[in-house]
């Protein structure tokens, strides 16, 4: 672990004090403690409309905070998926990151896809920063997992169900839980986990990856660094890996911005903004910027589609779009392609419908059984799923989003990607009422938004959600006695 990862701050720990009160009451709890959670807890504690009494406690079973499923990873080869230029944890400071970078790690520019174990750090670093300028008490850490909510008999706000039996009160919680893994689903559990065990690589001939994307790109380059000679076998159904930056970095004019805000003013349907988008292009505005401008209104776009257009988009349009807006760096798109070159990597388009134990030398050996038209099979020594998030919120690992819908606590937006929720974050419930104290950022919002699982989109969110939690809890301890 890094010094960055293990420096003292002023913030308290509540699972290291002893006779710690069940019941323990704060103002705002934040459930999850990675980029979610810290950019969350970063522009509370620095908005200067927060009163020193203000107490909030983000509860993380981590123990290394600003992690998450992104960023835990040791691996050099991990790399971000945008330049460093584009990932402070506000967009009021542009420069945050790659001023940080010139400190801790002097070798990358602005321009540089670094390691992911890097912005990890430096998240820790801005948070503790944050901290420090607060009283003393007024950010706690609670290494645990949240169970379950309750909404408070006495009064207003929510009792948390930690795992380890510990009860803590909060007027308002923020579900900062990240990038959910998918649950099992068709495959028993036996595809291995991208971020679980590594494997014996001298026992794998045949490593075999479900999906694509981002993922299975993290699941090769891991593999090649460890010194895996083996064959790939990459099963997505469109076979389509994710495109690479541009090289060299050029940003956005001010005209293609102007252009994508005015496509977004017009609330365009599907078709109006595809055809905008291939009459820009033939005007001869690379693809790459034209994408980039979109990004920034593509929540505004997204929520003016009706919902015929929004099922046309994810039936025929979402893997081309994740292709060119969630690119990699040309570094790591080459290392595919000296793979397909040298035979080593074959893709294979096709849909995973089933997989079986198969009996070998390797316990990880599965086979897959594959459809393409017609059923056949492929035996693998292991099998990784590279999915990456999950596709339903029916079916996923967590079981505080099974227990909040089962209690009806919270709804599903309509198509299921995630929950219902407002343009501030705050959830639906069941019922249709929305939830003034119960709020959610990243990728819970996905069926609402879009785009909600990178830096740019989720700094937003968290920016507008703050002002809406400050102006909530201000008005509770006014009506206060």
């Amino acid at each position: 672990m890094t010094e960055a990862d293990t420096s003292p701050s002023r913030q308290e720990n509540l699972a290291a004090r002893p006779g710690i009160a069940a019941g323990h009451e704060f103002d705002l709890a934040i459930v999850g403690g990675g980029f979610s959670g810290l950019c969350t807890a970063w522009h509370l504690l620095t908005d200067v409309m927060l009163q020193p009494t203000f107490r909030c406690v983000i509860i993380e079973p981590d123990e290394r905070l600003g992690a998450g499923l992104a960023y835990r990873t040791e691996s050099p080869c991990h790399l971000l998926n945008v330049r460093a230029r584009g990932m402070s944890i506000t967009a009021a400071d542009p420069g945050s990151f790659a001023r940080w970078l010139a400190r801790a790690a002097p070798q990358y520019s602005p321009d540089d896809f670094v390691p992911r174990r890097l912005y990890r750090r430096y998240l820790k670093d801005c948070f503790d920063r944050a901290v420090d300028q607060q009283p003393a008490g007024m950010m706690t850490v609670l290494r645990d997992a949240v169970r379950g909510l309750a909404l408070l008999g006495d009064s207003p706000g929510y009792s948390l169900d930690l795992v380890s039996d510990v009860a803590v009160r909060a007027r308002a919680v923020v579900l900062a839980i990240g990038n959910l893994p998918p649950g099992p689903t068709f495959d028993n559990g036996l595809l291995c986990s991208p971020w679980c065990r590594p494997f014996d690589f001298n026992r794998i001939g045949m490593l075999a990856i479900v999906g694509a994307g981002l993922t299975a790109l993290d699941v090769i380059l891991d593999a090649e660094a460890a010194g895996y000679r083996g064959q790939y076998k990459v099963i997505s159904r469109h076979g389509l890996f994710p495109l690479p930056h541009r090289e060299p970095f050029e940003p956005v004019p001010a005209e293609v911005r102007a252009w994508a805000a005015d496509l977004a003013e017009s609330r365009p349907t599907l078709r109006h903004a595809l055809r905008a988008f291939q009459l820009k292009r033939k005007s001869g505005v690379h693809w790459e910027l034209l994408v980039d401008s979109l990004r920034l209104f593509a929540s505004r776009i997204w929520k003016n589609f009706d919902q015929a257009d929004k099922r046309r988009f994810f039936r025929h349009l979402r893997t081309i779009w994740n292709i060119h807006l969630h690119r990699s760096c040309q570094h790591n798109i080459a290392v595919v392609a000296r793979l397909k070159a040298t035979g080593r990597l074959e893709q294979i388009h096709a849909r995973v419908i089933a997989v079986e134990k198969r009996g070998s030398h390797c316990d990880t050996a599965v086979r897959l059984v594959l459809r393409r038209g017609t059923d056949f099979t492929l035996d693998a020594d292991a099998a990784v799923d590279g999915t990456g998030l999950f596709t339903t919120i029916r079916r996923t690992g967590s079981a505080l989003v099974a227990h909040l819908l089962d209690d009806g606590m919270v709804q599903p937006d309509d198509f299921y990607l995630g929950l219902k929720a407002t343009e501030t974050g705050q959830l639906l419930s069941a019922d249709g009422s929305v939830r003034s104290d119960l709020f959610t950022v990243g990728t819970l919002r996905r069926g609402e938004e879009l785009e909600c699982t990178a830096v740019p989109e989720i700094r937003k969110q968290v920016a507008v959600m703050v002002q809406e939690i400050l102006r909530l809890v201000g008005d509770a301890r006014r009506d206060e006695p």
